[in-house]
């Protein structure tokens, strides 16, 4: 596939979610970066006389789609637990390796994974990545081991999605152990370079919203009488600010695991006490999640203090259904990412894969429509989000959240040289958006998946 090392025209409807120019017929690619963006004749002007045109085809070109929330090594070790190690180099059919990724089963059984078969899982999984035009993500909590098999791909070459990967360092012993645990590392969120970069800590202050232990305001229905009827709280508040109070004075980002509003409440006061001391809005402290019932309040509290959200419609899709069960009505409000944005909130898309499904068409598709599985009626349909809003979600909104705006997310020129060539425009119809193909992805201006229309998957 080709690799754009000298300079290159690519042509197509270009959707490039860069405010100062939103749409353009051409791009300029040299080195892994964008030199140019406009009309073809301006693009033309900005290269060398006779510089090769390419044309990937299809409806629109658009950013590189980026999940902000993705187990991409667990998701790796899926597909090879389900579907054994394949036999060649030939890359997975899409729709099976995405049959293989939603399975109800668990993501690994036995032994912990060795380095090799985390190695393989990867190789497996990128291609997959690719093909629904996801050139990066962020891996929210990443283990010794985990850590150790991206450094090993890296340095392998065998690295093509750009990693963003979060430290999750054991808080059961205390925020002390923790705090010792990363300052081993001597290293700080950044390090690192393209394609494999630290992320922020990653902890988890609450539980989950589908087996009901997320921590409420108010006790779950049935659980009135019950000590932890307002869910699970998994870490101190004062431990939980020790920590979170260390990483801004170290200069450490935080992404925080919390779902339910009585946590969302909890982990934003810890937030405004730490940054009366050391500011934290440039830090990209997140809030990973928090769909079930975030006030008007907290809102204006991340936009005030520059937190923000990692949001995953998929669960959404998933769960709705099982939560309006559980709480009533008032859970078809849940993920109310339009909410965060009007509060002035960055939020950015991802999925929570293996765990719920990867595909951003999914995504795309229920973030603007609020369907969710086994129903018709969309939950709160005032509450979706417009075709624009739902692209910039795994674009600029998830290059937000993966601390990378300054450098991917939209094409505009300096920005990395990553794209996606769909067969539909992403701005049309939300229904064509499930079916659509991708037609070409390209990683810092190689073409790492190409799919002409008219061929499978």
């Amino acid at each position: 596939m080709p690799k754009f090392s000298e300079p290159q025209l690519i042509a197509g409807n270009v959707l490039t979610m860069d405010p100062d120019r939103p749409r353009a017929e051409a791009i300029a690619v040299a080195a892994g970066r964008l030199l140019a963006v406009g009309t073809l004749a301006e693009v033309a002007a900005a290269l060398p006389p006779g510089t090769p045109v390419h044309t990937p085809g299809g409806a629109a070109i658009i950013p590189g789609l980026i999940d902000s929330h993705l187990h991409m090594q667990w998701a790796g070790l899926k597909l090879l637990h389900l579907l054994g190690e394949p036999a060649g180099d030939e890359a997975l059919p899409l729709e099976r390796a995405l049959a293989a990724l939603d399975a109800e089963q668990p993501h690994w059984q036995g032994p912990d994974p060795t380095l090799e078969q985390r190695l393989t899982g990867l190789r497996m999984v990128q291609p997959v990545l690719h093909a629904l035009g996801i050139v990066a993500v962020v891996d929210p909590a990443v283990v010794p081991a985990e850590l150790a098999a991206y450094v090993e791909a890296h340095r392998r070459g065998e690295l093509t999605v750009r990693v963003v990967a979060m430290p999750h360092p054991d808080l059961d012993h205390g925020a002390a152990a923790a705090i010792a645990q990363l300052d081993g590392i001597g290293a700080r969120t950044g390090l690192g370079d393209e394609m494999l970069r630290l992320g922020g800590v990653k902890v988890y202050f609450d539980g989950v919203g589908k087996d009901g232990s997320a921590l409420r305001r108010e006790p779950w229905p049935g659980h009135e009488d019950e000590a932890g009827g307002r869910g699970h709280q998994r870490v101190s508040e004062a431990e939980f600010e020790a920590l979170a109070a260390w990483c801004a004075r170290e200069r450490w980002s935080l992404g925080v695991h919390v779902v339910g509003g009585g946590g969302i409440d909890a982990v934003l006061a810890a937030f405004a006490r730490i940054d009366a001391e050391t500011p934290i809005r440039e830090l990209g402290f997140t809030l990973i999640h928090a769909y079930l019932e975030p006030s008007p309040a907290n809102m204006e509290l991340a936009g005030a203090l520059g937190v923000l959200v990692a949001a995953q419609p998929a669960i959404h899709w998933w769960n709705g259904t099982n939560l309006e069960a559980r709480i009533g009505p008032a859970a078809r409000a849940a993920n109310p990412i339009r909410s965060w944005l009007q509060a002035g909130v960055a939020v950015g898309g991802g999925s929570d894969g293996p765990y719920f499904p990867l595909d951003p068409r999914l995504g795309l598709w229920q973030a603007r429509t609020r369907v969710v599985r086994d129903e018709e009626a969309p939950h709160e349909p005032g509450l979706g989000l417009d075709a624009e809003q739902a692209l910039a979600l795994y674009t600029t909104g998830a290059a937000a959240v993966s601390l990378a705006a300054e450098r991917r997310g939209a094409l505009a020129p300096g920005l990395a040289a990553d794209w996606a060539a769909l067969s539909v425009d992403p701005l049309s119809d939300a229904a064509a958006l499930r079916e659509a193909a991708v037609v070409e992805t390209a990683v810092g201006g190689t073409v790492v998946h190409s799919n002409p229309i008219g061929d499978p998957a």
